[in-house]
């Protein structure tokens, strides 16, 4: 079942047939009397909808165009960013999830991939970032904001569209801290009151996964003997004024908030590094999009960053003015 709004129902209807949303909303009321008020507006606007030729199951959408509970959607999109896989376990059951962050003109959304052939195509490289890839079959769920999800009856193939200029930021919605659940995915907006030292692993360049040293060589359970890749996890404590929580930052948006090449990762490990830009951090306030997990080793929540940026206290004025 689709789950929108009336005026989501309506915008979308209106985007994708051209026609004035007060026409569409004339249509929706006629058809609502005309069943004597015995159904609601969300399911009149279907059913005008489909009397236009649209359907939400089975076609090719925009990403801004996709509503939650839209059944087996096709999207062609570019591959902005490509998240590690991550293990779960679930009823007794040990699998692995690989994610990506796609975009096209209209908008950008995550998609999630929990068949084994799609993890392998991250695994092994055959999804790049930057690659355009036409998804068949997928599914839209979340909570708080859309995502794509592909299980084993989606496809993924390469496309030959060109895609040029994307919108790469995602709308999530801002919550407060006190306010968050774990498994939804928000933006908030808060101040750095506790900075950690970075923390160092090494992972196989090919998969990103963890690996393990046999006989002082590094050893990735999938690719063998490999040379390690360096990457680095930052922890902060924010808080908002209702609530605080740990902030988790990975590689790219640690080096995007400490104002470092990604390349040049090792210089946080010098002496003088680190307590300079603890300094200059503290007390500043930031937007952070990403998701919220439990984790069960510290027995707390905490909000893995997807991105990061320092908010302009004029941009936030004008907003409250």
């Amino acid at each position: 079942m689709i789950q929108a709004t009336y005026d989501q129902l309506i915008e979308r209807i209106s985007h994708i047939s051209g026609m004035p949303a007060e026409e569409i909303k004339r249509k929706v009321e006629a058809k609502r009397a005309r069943l004597s008020g015995l159904i609601s507006l969300e399911g009149a606007a279907q059913i005008v909808a489909s009397e236009l030729g649209i359907s939400f199951e089975k076609q090719q959408f925009k990403i801004i165009d996709l509503l939650m509970g839209m059944k087996k959607v096709q999207v062609i999109g570019k591959v902005l960013e490509i998240y590690p896989i991550r293990k779960y376990t679930r009823g007794g059951h040990e699998g692995e999830i690989a994610s990506i962050m796609l975009a096209d003109n209209s908008s950008s959304i995550r998609s999630v991939f929990w068949d084994v052939k799609h993890i392998d195509m991250v695994r092994n490289g055959d999804i790049k970032r930057d690659d355009v890839i036409d998804i068949k079959g997928a599914d839209v769920r979340g909570t708080t904001a859309k995502e794509l999800h592909l299980s084993s009856g989606a496809s993924i193939e390469p496309s030959d569209k060109k895609i040029d200029a994307v919108v790469a930021k995602e709308i999530l919605p801002l919550k407060k801290i006190s306010n968050l659940k774990v498994g939804e995915r928000a933006s908030i907006r808060a101040h750095i009151v506790q900075a950690f030292q970075p923390k160092f692993f090494a992972v196989c360049p090919e998969c990103l996964m963890k690996i393990s040293y046999e006989n002082e060589k590094a050893f990735c359970a999938k690719h063998g003997v490999i040379i390690p890749k360096q990457r680095v996890l930052g922890s902060f404590i924010v808080d908002d004024g209702t609530d605080s929580m740990n902030a988790i930052l990975f590689n790219e948006n640690l080096t995007s908030l400490l104002k470092i090449p990604e390349n040049e990762i090792a210089q946080m490990q010098g002496p003088e590094f680190w307590p300079k830009k603890k300094r200059e951090l503290l007390g500043s306030e930031m937007e952070i999009s990403g998701r919220v997990r439990n984790n069960a080793a510290f027995e707390r929540d905490e909000f893995i960053a997807e991105s990061i940026h320092e908010l302009d206290p004029e941009q936030v004025i004008q907003e409250l003015s």
